[in-house]
């Protein structure tokens, strides 16, 4: 499932970021890596750096791969394009059929300043293919212990969409010896009647019927991936999807929050593509985008 890795590099501290996630996920999965910046003129002049630059990288990120248990047949690659940076990317991408884009959400210049944040963005609404984004550097303690990704929260809404996830992050999990929490939000449900001030709420066996259910639902899924070997955990909050999935991954030491970007309930309409763009849009946590065909 994770066989190539692209790692999309601007020249900036920012964008190297992305490094050690690449590395630890390479080493634990024997996932080649692939290096690769854009340029957007094809002079050898502007050409010439990048390649000097992605060399070196490549060199670092060889040798950092010898700490994490010795890994020193993993293959890291580096490639310079020419064009529109998020359209060679793309391009690349699947011509080389990666399976995973790995970058951070933001960059600076380089020595050939291109803007990787805006580059991200239209990534992540193009591809199909799985990005890992990177919002921050990995703490010291996470890199001196080698461990960056420990607790994967994974949202779910009760779709087979919603679930699309699921065998991503239990490749992960199984390689990183990472705990999988399987989390389920219950949504306020408000119905407006005609006249303005009017409003009903669900009572309250309607709510506990809809816990109940949702509680029910992260058990199964909790118990087919234990049967699998999986340590999992599962997790039921009540509020908006978005900002309580970003509360709760902040204050329980999540590294990573894993979601497909469409999924539907059936009663509380919980649209994934929503709460995606919205996670991605707030928090620091790292975030694995899985893109989920529409069913």
């Amino acid at each position: 499932m994770y066989k190539t890795m692209l790692v999309p590099l601007d020249g900036s501290k920012a964008a190297e970021s992305a490094l050690p996630y690449a590395e630890e996920i390479a080493a634990k999965l024997d996932a080649e890596i692939i290096l690769i910046s854009v340029s957007e003129s094809a002079t050898a002049d502007t050409e010439h750096p990048l390649e000097v630059y992605l060399e070196r990288v490549r060199e670092q990120v060889q040798r950092e791969l010898k700490d994490w248990w010795d890994k020193k047949d993993v293959q890291v690659k580096s490639k310079v394009l020419s064009g529109k940076p998020a359209d060679e990317i793309l391009r690349y991408a699947d011509e080389s059929n990666v399976s995973l884009i790995a970058l951070t959400s933001h960059g600076s210049s380089g020595p050939r300043p291109w803007p990787l944040g805006s580059v991200a963005a239209k990534i992540l609404r193009a591809t199909v293919r799985p990005v890992l984004l990177i919002r921050s550097q990995a703490s010291e303690l996470a890199l001196q212990q080698k461990r960056l990704i420990k607790r994967i929260l994974v949202p779910l809404d009760g779709s087979k969409i919603g679930e699309a996830a699921i065998p991503y992050t239990g490749a992960l999990a199984r390689a990183l010896g990472a705990e999988l929490v399987l989390f389920q939000v219950v949504e306020p449900v408000i119905t407006w009647g005609i006249y303005e001030d009017y409003k009903s709420y669900p009572s309250p066996t309607d709510l506990e019927n809809r816990k109940a259910s949702a509680k029910a639902y992260l058990d199964g899924v909790g118990k087919t991936l234990e049967e699998k070997g999986l340590s999992t955990s599962s997790v039921l909050d009540y509020g908006l999807p978005a900002r309580t999935t970003i509360t709760y991954a902040k204050a329980n030491g999540v590294d990573l929050i894993a979601i497909s970007t469409h999924g539907r309930s059936g009663i509380a309409l919980w649209v994934f593509g929503n709460v995606t763009d919205k996670i991605l849009h707030a928090g620091d946590t790292a975030v694995l985008i899985i893109r989920a065909s529409k069913v």
